[in-house]
């Protein structure tokens, strides 16, 4: 399939939040092995791209689209500027299709679409009520999701949790298709199974994660055995963290390491006997493959995206806190599960690529483009 897809994000290497910046360097470099021409839309954010393969347009901004530290007096205003530079800087030379990562650029991809009577497919990575965990959602940013959705030929998501949302959420159930994320194996290996005493949790800390609910089942789990639960990440529940574990009396047990580098990350998961993800909802949870496929047993809420996909894997209600310590237990007392979770966990990961990504988005594009 040749074609030309116009990209419209935000988030893109070397500036990463979470995974949609991964998901959108890796995609697209797939893209143009099979014949696709890209050029990706963004604001400048933290510096720009390297990659070569994408025609980048960088739209300089007078304040700044970063939704982590941003101020909320701003955002909005940063958000309406950023769209409106989009439209005057869109060329639709030779495009054939839209396609806008996420909502931050989606009014300027509706009004593109339409002026330029070119399709267009977006791609939902999270939704707003992910990201608040349900509570409180930012009902302007719901409005422009909802908008984005019903004006695209086709969507795309992340998982079926994230479908069932966009169905029950904003009406659009027809048309919407699951691609799995691929991920980027992180070149480390667990050699031993044998017991560290340690929990970790990996990735940001926020609500939306549920970091929570693993403190408070680490209360339980400890009046049995002594272990430590290491938090590698930063995010704006960190206070939070430190206070329930200073409340719950475990604050020795509780150690928050900040954001970390690879480099450190890679140790802390050999070092570590298991990983948990008791996320409130997560679309995906590329955490959770890269975990996995370093062979270190993983524990997952039954509300993480894909969890759908994976059976080697232990899940939990993320409220069930009692629940949760039972595994926790179960993976701190027994090498046999440690080492059998571990290994075919591993093995479960190869399933994903990005090339699989890449395959599954084209035949969206081929079934968007044949909508008329």
């Amino acid at each position: 399939m040749a074609t030309k897809v116009a990209m419209i994000g935000w988030e893109y290497p070397p500036f990463t939040v979470g995974g949609l910046g991964i998901h959108c360097a890796m995609l697209t470099r797939e893209l143009v092995k099979g014949g696709v021409e890209v050029d990706f839309y963004k604001p400048r954010i933290n510096g720009s791209p390297t990659d070569t393969h994408v025609n980048f347009h960088e739209l300089i901004l007078q304040s700044s689209v970063d939704p982590v530290t941003y101020d909320l007096k701003n955002f909005w205003g940063a958000v309406e500027e950023y769209n409106q530079k989009l439209v005057k800087a869109f060329d639709p030379s030779g495009v054939s299709l839209i396609h806008c990562h996420d909502w931050i650029g989606a009014l300027a991809a509706i009004a593109l679409s339409k002026i330029h009577s070119i399709p267009l497919v977006v791609t939902v990575h999270s939704t707003e009520f992910d990201r608040s965990a349900f509570f409180n959602p930012q009902e302007w940013i719901a409005n422009i999701e909802r908008s984005m959705v019903h004006a695209a030929k086709r969507v795309i998501v992340v998982s079926g949790w994230t479908k069932t949302l966009v169905c029950e959420k904003y009406a659009r159930c027809d048309g919407v298709h699951v691609v799995h994320n691929g991920f980027n194996p992180l070149g480390v290996h667990k050699t031993d199974y044998e017991r560290k005493g340690r929990i970790i949790f990996l990735g940001r800390l926020t609500s939306q994660k549920g970091p929570r609910y693993l403190v408070e089942a680490a209360r339980v789990a400890l009046k049995v055995i002594e272990f430590e639960v290491v938090f590698a990440g930063s995010g704006d529940s960190e206070a939070e963290i430190r206070r329930i574990s200073q409340d719950l009396g475990i604050q020795q047990s509780v150690k928050l390491l900040g954001r970390v580098s690879d480099k450190e990350m890679k140790k802390w998961i050999v070092e570590s006997d298991a990983y948990v993800l008791p996320a409130v909802s997560e679309p995906f949870g590329m955490t959770v493959l890269e975990a996995m496929s370093a062979g270190l047993p993983t524990i997952i809420s039954k509300t993480t995206g894909v969890g759908e996909a994976l059976t080697q894997v232990l899940k939990f209600d993320f409220w069930d806190t009692l629940e949760l310590a039972d595994l926790m237990l179960a993976i701190e007392l027994r090498e046999p599960l440690r080492k059998t979770l571990g290994i075919e966990g591993k093995e479960e990961t190869k399933k994903f690529s990005w090339e699989k990504c890449a395959q599954n988005t084209l035949e969206v594009y081929k079934r968007a483009l044949s909508d008329g």
